[in-house]
């Protein structure tokens, strides 16, 4: 099935917003097996929109994405109505589902303004959006499917699953068979080893892809739906099976995620001290629902002077050592985990840069430590990149250190 995605706005190709739209669309579509052969961004210009609806109007279905909103710089509406040659209409339920959704901010907005949002061309079928203000649009012409989204994600998404996806799953049949699976701790290279290794000459008659996910590998697994010769959930479970404890499971979309199940299971705590990374691996765990059941807290000793009262780092490590090493970051976890009363602890001190570093500690150098009762696992790492991947992969490291201890102290 050709499916076209056309994403529209100006401010997506200014860099004022990421297109998460076109992530959620295309990850979505090929869990039903299905593929996206091509994607289109333009601004709000009505030419380039009428372009880009030329060059996708032979598609089997076409998703455009934003500028369906109530100013003169939303086009999409009317540009798709012209080129489909449908004129456009003023739908009174709409209308009034709009200012009912509005309230008495209603009252304030001009009435073109709801006019603009209530168009709809002739003999386009609405989908309505409970998410916000602007319907949804279908519109079947000669064997192409158009539809019309809002761009805003809260609304997207819902109006994506609940009735656009469906209706492109009935019109086609599924291309691929796929399944994809989570690695925590180990780089794509390994990761792209070890699938290799593991399915042996299988893996030439299977569609193999690799992608960094923030702190995980995702690795994809897929054979064509009419190639019945293949056993995917077979390949699947044997390379599964090589990852071991690195594996994430399938409920999970980061390690951070696979670190609170695993502690929570435990009846688990775990407490941090940051210092390069300055709350990061904090705000990582707390962005994680229920979070609260597992993690107590973080000292985020950012300053030298709060590294000694805080956590009771001495001076003379300080002096003698510096923030970054191995012993600060031992006294660190000392600290932490007598003031903390967490069953674990975790702590970093590093060089994110631009500035700061030495000859003996380039910028990248971190030290990533964890602990509990009775024991510490400090590593010296180094890490290249610009000072926001540094603190990433530092919290990251932290965090597949923490996993790897506590399953293999139960082996």
């Amino acid at each position: 099935m050709d499916i076209r995605i056309i994403c529209i706005g100006d401010e997506l190709l200014s860099g004022d917003t990421l297109n998460t739209n076109l992530l959620y669309i295309g990850g979505k579509l090929a869990q039903a097996g299905l593929r996206v052969t091509e994607e289109l961004c333009v601004p709000d210009d009505e030419a380039l929109l009428m372009k880009a609806l030329q060059d996708c109007s032979k598609a089997d279905a076409v998703l455009l994405v934003g500028g369906l909103g109530p100013t003169k710089d939303d086009l999409t509406r009317p540009i798709a109505a012209a080129f489909l040659k449908r004129p456009l209409h003023i739908n009174q339920d709409i209308r009034n589902g709009i200012a009912a959704y509005l309230g008495q901010r209603a009252c304030v907005m001009p009435p073109e303004a709801l006019d603009i949002q209530a168009q709809i061309p002739e003999g386009a079928i609405i989908l309505h959006n409970t998410n916000g203000t602007a319907p949804g649009l279908m519109m079947q012409e000669n064997s192409t499917l158009w539809f019309l989204m809002p761009g805003p994600p809260r609304e997207m998404k819902p109006m994506f699953d609940q009735q656009i996806l469906p209706k492109i799953i009935n019109a086609g049949k599924p291309e691929w068979d796929e399944k994809s699976m989570r690695i925590a701790g180990i780089g794509e290279s390994t990761v792209e080893t070890i699938v290799r290794n593991t399915l042996g000459t299988l893996k030439d008659a299977l569609h193999l892809a690799y992608c960094i996910k923030n702190d995980n590998v995702m690795f994809r697994i897929a054979k064509r739906h009419e190639d019945n010769s293949i056993d995917l959930e077979g390949a699947f479970a044997k390379v599964a099976k090589a990852f071991g404890s690195h594996l994430i499971p399938q409920n999970c979309c980061s390690t951070v995620e696979y670190l609170g199940i695993i502690l929570k299971a435990r009846g688990k705590t775990l407490s941090t001290a940051e210092s390069c990374t300055g709350g990061g691996i904090a705000a990582a765990i707390t962005d994680i629902p229920g979070s609260s059941e597992w993690f107590t807290g973080s000292f985020v000793t950012y300053a030298n002077e709060w590294k000694i009262k805080q956590l009771g780092v001495s001076p003379a490590t300080l002096d003698k050592y510096g923030a970054v090493s191995e012993q600060t970051v031992s006294q660190m976890l000392d600290g932490l985990l007598e003031r903390g009363g967490a069953d674990f602890g975790m702590a970093v001190s590093g060089i994110a840069g631009p500035g700061g570093g030495t000859p003996d500690k380039p910028v990248g150098t971190v030290y990533v430590g964890i602990a509990g009762k009775g024991w510490q696992l400090i590593r010296r790492m180094y890490f290249h990149g610009l000072r926001e991947t540094v603190r990433m992969r530092t919290a990251n490291a932290g965090v597949n250190m923490l996993i790897d201890k506590i399953l293999t102290m139960e082996n």
